[in-house]
């Protein structure tokens, strides 16, 4: 009996080893998400805005998340390039992505073949929406937007603007000149290589006009005149019309697309086979963004600092995307 219950003994005592192990292995894999550091990862490259937002963020996102968070470019193709990598990388939360959603995203969908989609994306916040402004250099003669209509009409072909490739500003000027019934070749459309050069060229007089970032252009106030803001509303920055306002005693109005939308996303599958992680991401994303200290960087970068939240960030987005759908045919035409 003695030696039975020796065996019997052993033989619980290693069924316990066993559930205690399987406990323990269970708790492990069911560790909330995360467990390793994150890539941020920007479509464009290092230096421009959201480069900065970027690298801005990463270290108070890290902190809420506790774990590091690197930012890392992939440029190329408007954005594409770098989107495309991250909807390849494993759904699991590990790589995130921060870009102009719009109008990029929706352009390399609609206009340059992207084989991707907004389903794809699980937004999580509009952190920073930029509006865009029709702007004159001070010393060209235009002091309305009628007079500028009025020139362009007047000369057909002759009159210069700048632009950056599927930018909101592109965008816009296009819409703007379809509601009058000017052509494409009606101005003569310079495209530059990202808004700092698009300003740079304004500032320098080597321009008409041009539809721009609003906030942006700030470091070039001196030297231009706006006549419009693209807004539904007046813009605090700037002494200058909405775009409605200035076009209501010309028989005409057009639909407002909101500027640069700057996100930051996961994947859909991310959100859907981790929608707790998804939700601590959510969390400690609104976390970072009540962190005093990086408020103040932000405000002293000039860096927005919405909390919009991902139901009213992918709203946002989808009515800006159905806009750009209507006009899509105004960018094919000044496609490269």
């Amino acid at each position: 009996m003695k030696h039975q219950a020796l065996r019997f003994l052993r033989r619980f005592t290693g069924f316990a080893a066993v559930l205690t192990f399987a406990a323990a292995f269970g708790a492990a894999g069911a560790a909330e998400w995360p467990e390793r550091p994150i890539t941020l990862l920007v479509p464009f490259n290092a230096g421009g805005s959201v480069d900065r937002m970027a690298r801005g963020l990463a270290p108070y996102l890290s902190k809420s998340l506790g774990q590091p968070v690197t930012v890392v470019n992939r440029p190329g193709a408007g954005g594409q390039v770098g989107t495309t990598w991250f909807l390849q990388q494993p759904d699991d939360g590990y790589t995130l992505l921060l870009t102009p959603a719009m109008p990029y995203i929706a352009t390399n969908i609609l206009v340059t073949g992207a084989k991707y989609t907004l389903d794809d994306f699980a937004f999580v916040n509009a952190q920073w929406s930029d509006y865009t402004m029709l702007a004159v250099h001070k010393d060209k003669p235009y002091q309305s937007l009628k007079d500028l209509i009025d020139a362009i009409k007047a000369n057909p072909g002759k009159l210069s603007t700048g632009v950056t490739f599927g930018s909101a500003g592109q965008i816009s000027t296009m819409m703007l000149l379809e509601a009058f019934g000017i052509p494409a070749d009606g101005v003569r459309v310079v495209t530059y290589d990202g808004g700092g050069p698009v300003r740079t060229a304004l500032a320098g007089g080597h321009l008409d006009f041009s539809v721009l970032q609003g906030e942006g252009s700030e470091t070039v106030r001196e030297f231009i005149r706006p006549l419009a803001v693209f807004r539904e509303d007046r813009a605090k920055e700037w002494d200058a019309p909405t775009i409605n306002e200035a076009l209501k005693g010309m028989g005409t109005g057009m639909d407002v697309l909101s500027g640069s939308v700057r996100v930051v996303a996961s994947s859909a599958e991310f959100r859907k086979k981790n929608p707790k992680g998804f939700e601590r991401l959510t969390a400690a994303y609104k976390q970072a963004l009540e962190n005093e200290e990086y408020r103040a960087w932000l405000a002293k970068n000039k860096i927005g600092d919405d909390w919009v939240g991902p139901e009213k960030t992918t709203a946002r987005l989808k009515t800006n995307f159905e806009i750009l759908k209507k006009y899509q045919h105004l960018l094919k035409k000044r496609k490269k």
